[in-house]
């Protein structure tokens, strides 16, 4: 079995010029990842109109279901690294034995997620700091949203498979259609519509799950019936660990990688919480936007990887390292001046997301001091993908072990105590650049090493 298109993507991926073939893979990323965004966004805007303790919830609900994205997009990232490689080796087979294997695992893993939260997530929230009725609106939102984690891993990395094999296109079109229903059934449900009751934040959370559920079979359906990557015969129980094995190998260290931001979002929410409530509600709301001011990076993020991997599986190293080295000074550049605008318009935007002038000044000071880093942070993110991608899943978690856990924490927890909560974004901010200063060296020594030994 062997897929024509499939074989031209690869062909226009390894032979093309490489920065009109980033540009063409990245485009329609930038919009399904702001659909994605959008949803965080969407659930924010509408949930801060049920007042500042719901606000509050969902500041203390992101970094759990950050989480889970992490698994799923560690997962993801280590099918897309052996599909990508298989394809550039013109290995079409294997790369769909390796999907449909995969997908066992990852739903196994989603099951296991589900149960593991479900039996500790107050104890968890607490654990963040949540407490009173906020704890009381974050459970809400966490009952309906956590029976669809499964469900949600397998769209995530459905759509990171989409990537790998050169169709960007159908992965932003999947997120879109998420974002989209997702925006049409806030309103309906946390409100209330005709017959329909108004469930308050756990409205935001059922809209979610919805989407991810309609999402998921869209996802199914291209993957198996529009591009045969998903096989019906099932594999030996040798050959099936075997593949497990491979997925693994590569999968548990960028999970961990990816959770190192969750973590650090957790940790730094508890240490917004002494600030107050309103801080917290600030300080979530912030968050969500700055995953939207750095869609460009994600962007690259999720295609530069395939880029690598194809060309790397192809035997044209080069390729690989000219379009790695042009993305990050191209980020650089953009992300000073996404700054710019940020900064400008800081007050208006947390006027749109609350009411309270307490909660705008967080969001406002938040916008001004952090997105003056995003260029270190985009290095630092395109870096750790592209460990991913040559195949040093180890070097990319201990990029992020630094970057979180030995930089970026530890002196936001300093400006924190000598400055208050700007002091923390000062700290946090500085981290940032530090992070970017050592992630640049790490990928130096690692291409060096494994990709190009003679240099």
């Amino acid at each position: 079995m062997k897929s024509k298109k499939a074989s031209q993507r690869t062909q226009a991926i390894v032979n093309d010029p490489i920065g009109r073939t980033l540009f063409r893979l990245t485009m329609p990323m930038i919009g399904g990842i702001i659909a994605l965004m959008a949803v965080g966004i969407v659930d924010a805007y509408f949930v801060g109109q049920l007042g500042t303790a719901s606000l509050a919830a969902l500041g203390f609900v992101l970094p759990i279901a950050h989480g889970v994205n992490s698994i799923g997009l560690g997962l993801g990232m280590a099918t897309s690294v052996l599909v990508s490689r298989y394809l550039g080796e013109d290995r079409f087979d294997q790369a769909a034995r390796q999907i449909t294997d995969g997908r066992v695992l990852i739903t196994l893993i989603g099951i296991a997620l589900l149960l593991s939260l479900h039996l500790g997530i107050q104890a968890l929230l607490r654990l963040l700091g949540a407490s009173g009725e906020v704890l009381d609106e974050a459970l809400r939102f966490m009952a309906l949203w956590i029976p669809v984690i499964p469900l949600l891993l397998l769209t995530l990395t459905g759509n990171t498979i989409l990537r790998a094999i050169g169709c960007p296109g159908k992965s932003a079109f999947l997120l879109a259609f998420l974002a989209t229903l997702n925006a049409c059934l806030d309103p309906l449900l946390i409100f209330g519509a005709g017959p329909l009751p108004g469930l308050g934040i756990g409205g935001a959370a059922l809209a979610t799950s919805i989407a991810w559920i309609v999402t998921f079979l869209l996802s199914h359906y291209i993957l198996s019936v529009q591009e045969q990557l998903i096989l019906k015969s099932k594999n030996t129980l040798q050959a099936l660990r075997a593949n497990w094995a491979e997925l693994l190998t590569i999968g548990i260290p960028a999970i961990f990688a990816n959770l190192m931001t969750p973590l650090a979002a957790a940790i730094l929410t508890a240490m917004v919480a002494r600030f107050g409530t309103t801080a917290v509600a600030g300080f979530g709301v912030s968050t969500r936007i700055e995953s939207l001011v750095l869609l460009i990076a994600f962007a690259l993020s999720s295609t530069l990887p395939m880029f690598i991997g194809q060309n790397i599986g192809a035997g044209k190293p080069e390729r690989a390292r000219i379009a790695l080295y042009g993305a990050i000074r191209f980020t650089i550049v953009f992300q000073l001046a996404m700054w710019l605008i940020i900064a400008f318009f800081s007050r208006a935007i947390g006027s749109v997301f609350s009411s309270n002038p307490d909660v705008v000044n967080i969001i406002s000071d938040y916008l001004w001091i952090v997105p003056a880093s995003y260029g270190a942070h985009a290095v630092t993110i395109l870096v750790m993908v592209s460990l991913n991608a040559i195949k040093r899943p180890k070097a990319a978690l201990l990029t992020a072990i630094i970057r979180l856990l030995l930089l970026n924490i530890p002196i936001a927890y300093i400006g924190g105590q000598l400055y208050d909560i700007n002091g923390l974004f000062y700290g946090f901010a500085i981290g940032n650049v530090l992070s970017a200063i050592v992630a640049w060296r790490v990928i130096k020594t690692a291409w060096a090493e494994q990709v190009d030994p003679i240099n």
